[in-house]
């Protein structure tokens, strides 16, 4: 049920010009704080282990992506709701950078492709201009946050760091199979590509 109504959210924030879409999405929750709480949490559902199709906080991840450019009459679009950029505590944002701190999700065959969409959307966010005084001064918090917290010397030490000279770096590891073919019978490639998009976007 969760997934086929954020599909339908999905659907109508594609379908709708973006103001319209936030009003019918937030009502009289001009902020949109409720539905970045709801958002924050169905992206912190876990895959599900029968599922063979899309998974929920893929669905979430690529709305983001979606409608990150979008512009609105407050420069407050859906997805800069979801990010906590109307200046929500419980956002999509905190998610991905908690997910991202795990080198699991990150190397993981399942979740690795939800990896590289949550460190397309870091990039994105830190690239953004031409916000308002009250988004850009949430945006400035969370690039400070990122600062204090090590975020780039932690992920770059992740993939380009060694345990010993014997230890290969992930980066090594991942691009000696790396493949410009996607092979559907195997997810090892896939994977691989993965991971390699993620320092691209980290780099």
């Amino acid at each position: 049920i969760a997934l086929n109504a954020f599909c339908l959210t999905s659907y109508i924030s594609q379908t709708m010009p973006q103001d319209d879409c936030l009003r019918l999405l937030c009502g009289t929750d001009v902020c949109g704080i409720r539905l970045s709480r709801s958002f924050s949490r169905g992206l912190s559902e876990p895959p599900r282990e029968d599922s063979s199709t899309c998974h929920l906080s893929d669905v979430i991840l690529d709305m983001i992506l979606n409608n990150i450019g979008q512009h609105t009459e407050s420069s407050l679009n859906l997805s800069l709701m979801m990010l906590g950029l109307n200046g929500s505590k419980q956002n999509c944002l905190n998610v991905i950078l908690d997910l991202i701190n795990s080198s699991h999700f990150i190397l993981s065959r399942k979740t690795s492709s939800s990896a590289s969409k949550c460190f397309e959307i870091v990039f994105r966010v830190c690239e953004l201009t031409s916000l308002s005084p009250p988004v850009q001064s949430q945006r400035e918090l969370f690039l400070e946050k990122i600062r204090k917290i090590g975020f780039w010397e932690a992920q770059i030490f992740r993939f380009l760091g060694t345990s010993g000279p014997l230890s290969p770096s992930i980066l090594h590891e991942v691009s000696l199979s790396y493949h410009l073919e996607h092979d559907s019978e195997s997810l090892a490639p896939r994977r691989g590509n993965n991971v390699l998009h993620s320092v691209s976007w980290l780099l």
